[in-house]
């Protein structure tokens, strides 16, 4: 047999197989490891991937390789996220929050050496915010510094879903969305 011929049978057999199991799509063994599971998927693509038969399948063909394709695809995505999320530790949880993170800031003092003293980043003039929602507050400066005001609105909206109690964020939400407001 031709390989057109060989990949149009794989094809109707994965096909055929709507609502197999994701081992069955792959054509390997229940208990088979990531290992087996990558190796059947890359052969799989090696072998089967649409883009290699783009000009010798005619389109209902070409269509029928893709959906097997897509099928075996999703199968292995599927083993691989199983596997993967049972060897993966638990998160260990901590019965108290961990403390604020406290920098050195040196103060100059009148007729003394200067001292380091450990201010928290609120007496720093910075709000208090979780790590997330810091992250996405710099996006939003970053894109206010650009101009980008639509892409601010949506990185302190995200800001404000990672810390939802954050009062500072909210009426930095307002600011931009009044500016947004005053653009023709």
């Amino acid at each position: 047999m031709s390989v057109r011929s060989d990949v149009l049978l794989w094809a109707q057999r994965v096909v055929g197989r709507k609502g197999a199991p994701a081992h069955q799509i792959l054509e390997i063994a229940v208990d088979a490891g990531a290992d087996a599971a990558q190796e059947a998927f890359h052969k799989i693509a090696r072998l089967a991937h649409p883009d290699l038969y783009r000009t010798t399948l005619n389109p209902e063909e070409l269509e029928l390789v893709t959906t097997a394709y897509a099928r075996t695809a999703a199968a292995y995505h599927e083993l691989r996220s199983q596997r993967m999320s049972t060897t993966r530790m638990k998160p260990i949880r901590d019965p108290a929050p961990p403390p604020a993170m406290a920098t050195t800031v040196v103060i100059p003092t009148s007729g003394s050496p200067n001292r380091a003293v450990p201010v928290g980043e609120e007496q720093l003039g910075a709000p208090a915010m979780t790590s997330k929602a810091r992250v996405h507050y710099r996006k939003a400066e970053q894109c206010l510094r650009r101009g980008d005001l639509t892409q601010a609105v949506l990185h302190l909206k995200m800001a404000i879903a990672s810390d939802p109690q954050s009062t500072f964020l909210r009426s930095a939400l307002a600011e931009v969305q009044a500016e947004v407001g005053k653009k023709p």
